[in-house]
């Protein structure tokens, strides 16, 4: 099995994990896959999304299912982008042993919480309030291998951070250490 590097990056909703993700795929000469958690919630049918009892029963699976993807969409042989916001440590320790044996560069996409807000308004599709929700507990489960911020720096900086580690042929720590952390526990 052939295995290029990827790049996880985890963040908010709203904090620019896809702009971000599709940028670096037109900015790389080779094709870069990219996968977003949001593709297997937006499988559910609308109205179990919205229902409070019906929404855990499903996406706890479905995203579960997701995690255990990431190995076979990495085995294609091209770099990838995964876009998450990991909210579990349950997830994180999926994510993790999936993708053992890759080389995974867990980025953490930042973002203040005033301008999550303002965006989450500006997209007029999100509910006000929810990125700033996950904030408090999205970049809880481990440490990075990078870290970018997306109103800080233009696009074209993060891409070319993320670009850069992508190519450097560096190894990335995080996961691996999130894994020996779970197992000393």
């Amino acid at each position: 099995m052939n295995r290029a590097p990827a790049i996880l990056l985890n963040g908010t909703s709203s904090s620019g994990k896809t702009t971000l993700a599709t940028a670096l795929q037109r900015a790389m000469p080779e094709p870069v896959l990219y996968v977003s958690n949001d593709n297997f919630i937006f499988m559910t049918p609308e109205h179990v999304l919205k229902d409070d009892a019906a929404r855990p029963k499903v996406l706890m699976p479905l995203l579960s299912a997701f995690h255990r993807s990431l190995p076979l969409i990495a085995g294609c042989g091209f770099p990838m982008i995964i876009d998450h916001v990991i909210e579990r440590c349950d997830w994180m320790d999926e994510i993790a042993e999936a993708l053992r044996g890759f080389d995974v560069y867990f980025v953490k996409v930042e973002c203040p919480v005033e301008e999550l807000e303002r965006r989450e308004s500006a997209r007029g599709d999100r509910q006000i309030g929810f990125a700033k929700m996950q904030l408090e507990w999205v970049h809880r489960y481990g440490d990075y291998d990078a870290v970018v911020n997306t109103f800080t720096h233009t696009l074209a900086e993060n891409v070319e951070t993320l670009k850069q580690l992508l190519c450097s042929g560096a190894k990335p720590q995080a996961l691996e250490r999130h894994r020996d952390m779970r197992a000393a526990q």
